[in-house]
């Protein structure tokens, strides 16, 4: 009885010590930041995190050429103004593109071959062309209401080989935070837009008054009836409000 306890130690040792062994990589401590540019060289403003956009990456030399081994691509995050950041990427040879945007298709002519390097900064950068810009045109205001009012207007991009697809609707996005996501108490909802109303001002309002005081953030967007409908936007203005209770 003895021996096989022995025995038993043994084997879980040697268990314990190859799986140590297959652990034994260097954490990944390679990164890579960047930004993407619209096709008039201005950051591009998308949402937070992965829902308007993302960064898709593939580390091509893990696999080392050999068609038999899957290499599963990963997305990376978007800041609002555009920048992306990823500070624990493995060591090694990438492929990095844009990925659902909103705009025009340009994995192909975006595509970028990056070496990442251990304890190295990679900066990379992309440019889009989006199908529409959203310019300000009256910064968010309050009336003698409460409610709270903007107006903007779009043009619609043009990229030689594509159809310009149709607009179709546009929002006021009212929120309580830097990160501009909607409250559902103020942020209406979207309208319909219309091709015809390129250049033309287009006047949003609240759903409701502003309850209490407090500093508000918005921005506009729209998008436009392609694959991917995805959002274009404005940057995002604040307002100090004033509350008019309930």
């Amino acid at each position: 009885m003895k021996n096989i306890a022995n025995l038993f130690l043994l084997s879980l040792l040697v268990v314990c010590f190859g799986a140590c062994e297959m652990d034994n990589y260097d954490a990944p401590d390679a990164a890579v930041i960047g930004q993407v540019y619209d096709h008039n060289g201005k950051p591009l403003q998308t949402a937070l995190g992965q829902g308007n956009m993302k960064i898709r990456i593939k580390e091509i030399s893990y696999a080392n050429g050999d068609p038999n081994i899957v290499v599963t691509e990963q997305n990376l995050n978007m800041m609002m103004d555009g920048s992306f950041k990823n500070t624990r990427l493995f060591k090694g040879t990438y492929e990095m593109w844009p990925f659902e945007t909103c705009g025009y298709p340009c994995e192909e002519e975006q595509m970028k071959v990056v070496e990442l390097k251990s304890g190295k900064t990679a900066e990379v950068d992309f440019t889009i062309t989006p199908y529409l810009t959203l310019e300000w045109v009256d910064a968010p205001y309050q009336d003698a209401d409460g409610f709270l009012w903007a107006s903007f207007k779009f043009t619609r991009n043009a990229k030689e080989g594509y159809d310009m697809p149709d607009v179709e609707k546009a929002q006021m996005i009212i929120g309580t935070t830097v990160s501009c996501a909607a409250d559902g108490r103020y942020t209406d909802n979207t309208v319909a837009i219309t091709n015809i109303q390129e250049g033309d001002v287009i006047k949003l309002k609240s759903k409701a008054k502003i309850e209490f005081d407090q500093k508000l953030f918005v921005r506009i967007s729209a998008n436009c009836k392609d694959k991917y409908q995805k959002s274009c936007y404005t940057d995002v203005k604040t307002i100090d409000a004033k509350g008019f209770g309930r």
